[in-house]
């Protein structure tokens, strides 16, 4: 059958003019307008406009006026926020691309899938996303999951002679068999664009994050009004004007609750994933941000993840002789040779595209298939040009159980099987053997021999594939039958150096606690030889086959499973056995995969990893991550960013909370006392939506942090442990005291206006306290790594303010605040330094009671 040429380069360009990239744009729900007015749909940003209102109303024009002006900048900070954050998430989605196999000008080639027109002849295999409507041109064996469109779970056959089943859709996951096919529709035009197109709204997932911090923001928010009610009772007894008493009241509300944690987590997620982008993996779901930073185990594929996968024939053995690749007597007129090459190229789906002047070929498809085409290429026996003359009557995909695949081949010298696959199995379906003086057949001492040839060139790292070959009449048998009494032509063996930087990132993850375990389909000996290469094994490591695997009991496999750290010539079942084995010992793992049968392992693991390069379109979307370059240090760079991301999170969560409760504690302690209000309602609203902001997101945006991956992987399961719970308390009570003494000291000098001016200046330096506390983390105010960090100048830029605020008239007057003169120095110097003698004495003797990894 003659192959389709497919549309010239001109037809390409005049069809996308007309058509339009292959895209469904979906207009986004969160417009500059919308992101603008939702931040004032909050209920407690409603009760300060209506206190906005009541000042107004009461002829309090300058404080209600700022309290709107606050209210305002905090609006226009989280819009900001949001938008850059909603800029980052666009920007990532971009990142991601579906490839496809394309003919055009008579020639494969892979293409980003917008580039599609009507008119295009694609290639699907089993794994593929089905990138545009199209009709099916020739297909074999061909499935395809159509849940996505019509919810059915069930795969549907399609033919190419049955005009009822020769139409395949977007969004479909061919689930069995390949195929060739023409576009007929794209984008917009696709069935999936047009149900798309009637779609108003897309429900965003909630994370299990997302659920603890609404859980907090509930428990902070019935604090709030508890406070809220005392000190509106407590005003009512002292006999407060009622307009004062409800802005008080109202503010001290808003004080208890963290506003702009919302705005900050937003911008975290969205920088750090922009950031773990760049390092190659794309986050698909948020959920394994909180994974990432518990994982204990790294299940990795060998190919191309701890490989380069860049596949050449290095060694050819034949004819009970092994030749290196540059040998003068590996030659097509060597009768054996020729026949193995032309089976390794027939049976294969991969094809080469040659490099304009360049004289070399880019493989599309699988790189294994392709060495094999380099190595017919090689020999001057083009693979094209040998299917050009032949029918294909049948193929069997390759069966990881069975370890092979085959074809039926039909050509002027009649009918043959082709097989190829590992080297024991094609050797244990062969009765006879290929020499360059006839058939034979095979001897248990020749079998012998080949088992310790392959073995040999295992033991080198290569990666060993076997051909096989025999004449039948094709009535079409089972499959078990045209694999049987093969002729055994030979082997090759695959050079897949191992890349450089794994071994330094295997290394990097025992440090951070993550034991890295291999699970491949390649032989024990060349997985072996590639671990010891980039020090996977240490003493007493263990390598074990997927038989040996399977022969033990579950309690015998529980106990080996701390020594195994290789795991050879598995089944795609043992994988996800293994998974679930490691889950319920208690660990957290991370799996990496790229096939069709690893979709349930992806699914199965705390954290599945596609590869971007070699992975189907089934095995991303059942990952959470997807590493862009196959790359294994990829993995642990990811894990890193991981642990930043959540640590970054966390610490402006407890930079929020922790300056709230002292500020809550000093004015409701306050209020108990039968003091006058610590603080004015203005004030109030200053420290909460001005002092807090600020350095919250800059705890977010924080990306260096020392020694992230020496510490062991994070166990807890609730967002605050005992540890932070301590820490609340001290940094609480450290506000509180200070703000209520400094309070005091100004009210004996017979003022309340002083006493409230220090009484501000010390929550709001308070706060640069607790900021520096988080920033140092287990660290001393005075380690070089503390000096270091570019983000000591925010505390030093809110003294300053604080300053400004209480000697410029101007701000005076606004914030009701005395001329304080030498008093809020001298109180600040001294209560600032009680807090720092306090932290450094936690930090450097009783570590342990607020630190898990001390």
């Amino acid at each position: 059958m003659t192959p389709p040429k497919g549309l010239s380069a001109e037809e390409v360009k005049k069809l996308q003019v007309t058509h339009g990239p292959n895209e469904i744009t979906q207009q986004s729900t969160h417009s500059p307008l919308s992101m603008l007015l939702g931040q004032f749909k909050s209920p407690l940003v409603v009760i300060l406009l209506a206190a906005t209102g009541i000042s107004l109303a009461v002829g309090d024009w300058l404080e209600g006026s700022l309290i709107f002006a606050i209210v305002f900048l905090n609006a226009f900070l989280g819009f900001v926020q949001e938008y850059k954050a909603e800029t980052a998430l666009a920007a990532l989605k971009k990142i991601t691309v579906t490839i496809v196999r394309v003919v055009r000008d008579g020639q494969q080639q892979e293409i980003d899938s917008k580039y599609l027109v009507p008119g295009d002849i694609i290639v699907l295999e089993e794994g593929n996303k089905v990138p545009a409507d199209a009709l099916l041109l020739q297909g074999l064996h061909l499935e395809v999951d159509e849940s996505a469109l019509t919810g059915e779970s069930f795969p549907v056959e399609k033919n190419a002679t049955d005009r009822e089943k020769q139409r395949i859709f977007l969004g479909t996951t061919v689930t069995k068999g390949r195929a060739t096919a023409q576009i007929t529709a794209t984008g917009p035009q696709t069935k999936f664009g047009l149900i798309a197109a009637k779609l108003s709204a897309i429900e965003k997932e909630e994370t299990p994050l997302e659920k603890k911090l609404t859980h907090v923001a509930k428990l902070l928010g019935l604090g709030a009004f508890v406070s809220a009610i005392f000190i509106f009772t407590i005003g009512l007894i002292q006999g407060v004007a009622l307009v004062h008493l409800l802005l008080t009241a109202i503010s001290l509300a808003v004080a208890a609750v963290p506003e702009g944690l919302p705005a900050v987590i937003t911008i975290t997620l969205a920088m750090g994933t922009q950031r773990m982008a760049k390092k190659k993996a794309i986050l698909r779901k948020l959920t394994a941000i909180e994974s990432l930073g518990g994982i204990t185990i790294i299940a990795t594929d060998k190919t191309g993840t701890l490989t380069k996968n860049e596949m050449r024939v290095t060694r050819v053995w034949s004819d009970n002789s092994t030749y290196h690749i540059h040998d003068t007597k590996l030659t097509r007129e060597n009768q054996a040779i020729q026949t193995l090459v032309t089976a390794g190229g027939i049976c294969n789906n991969a094809s080469l595209a040659p490099i304009k002047d360049h004289g070399s070929f880019d493989v599309i498809g699988d790189k294994t298939e392709g060495a094999l085409l380099l190595l017919s290429q090689h020999l001057g026996m083009p693979c094209d040009s040998q299917k050009k003359n032949g029918t294909l009557l049948e193929e069997y995909a390759f069966d990881p159980t069975r370890k092979t695949m085959s074809v039926v081949w039909k050509d002027e010298n009649g009918t043959s099987v082709y097989a190829k696959g590992a080297p024991e199995a094609i050797l244990e379906r062969s009765t006879s053997l290929f020499t360059s003086k006839g058939v034979h057949e095979l001897t248990e001492k020749e079998k012998r021999n080949i088992i310790a040839a392959f073995s040999d060139f295992a033991k080198e790292g290569l990666r060993v594939i076997a051909t096989a070959t025999k004449p039948m009449e094709w009535n079409k048998q089972e499959r078990h039958i045209a694999e049987s009494q093969l002729t055994f032509l030979g082997f090759v063996g695959i050079s897949d150096p191992p890349r450089a930087e794994v071994a330094s990132a295997i290394k990097t993850a025992e440090e951070a606690g993550i034991r890295t375990i291999m699970i491949t389909g390649d032989n024990e000996l060349t997985a072996l030889a590639i671990a010891r290469h980039i020090g996977l094994l240490k003493r007493g490591d263990e390598v074990i086959t997927g038989t040996q695997f399977a022969s033990l009991t579950r309690e015998q496999k529980r106990a080996k499973m701390p020594v195994l750290r290789v795991f050879a010539r598995t089944t795609p079942e043992q994988k996800l056995e293994i998974i679930q084995l490691l889950q319920s010992m208690g660990h957290v793992v991370a799996v990496t995969g790229d096939g069709v049968n690893d979709a349930l392992a992806l699914k199965q693991a705390d954290v599945g990893i596609a590869m971007g390069i070699t992975g189907t379109d089934v095995a991303k979307e059942a990952a959470d991550m997807v590493v862009t370059d196959d790359n294994y240090a990829t993995i642990v760079a990811a894990v890193e960013e991981g642990r930043i991301i959540y640590d970054n999170m966390k610490a402006s969560i407890k930079y929020l909370i922790g300056s709230n409760i002292g500020e809550v504690l000093s004015l409701v302690v306050g209020a108990f006392l039968g003091w006058p209000f610590i603080l004015l309602p203005i004030q109030i609203l200053y420290i909460n939506l001005i002092t807090d902001g600020l350095p919250a997101l800059a705890l977010a945006l924080n990306h260096h942090h020392h020694n992230i991956m020496k510490r062991s992987p994070r166990t807890e399961t609730t967002l605050f442990t005992k540890y932070d719970f301590r820490w609340f308390a001290e940094v609480s009570s450290l506000t509180a005291i200070a703000t209520l003494i400094a309070f005091f000291i100004g009210w004996r000098q017979g003022n309340v206006d002083l006493a409230r001016t220090l009484a501000f200046i010390i929550i709001a330096l308070a706060q640069q306290y607790i900021f520096l506390d988080i920033a140092a983390g287990e660290h001393t105010f005075l380690s070089r790594r503390v000096l270091k960090n570019r983000w000591v100048i925010i505390p030093a830029f809110f003294m300053l303010l604080q300053a400004a605020l209480a000697h410029i008239p101007w701000f005076q007057r606004i914030f009701h605040m005395a001329n304080p003169y030498v008093m809020p120095i001298v109180t600040a110097v001294a209560v600032c330094s009680i807090m720092l003698v306090v932290s450094e004495f936690r930090k450097r003797f009783v570590r342990h009671w607020y630190y898990h990894n001390p």
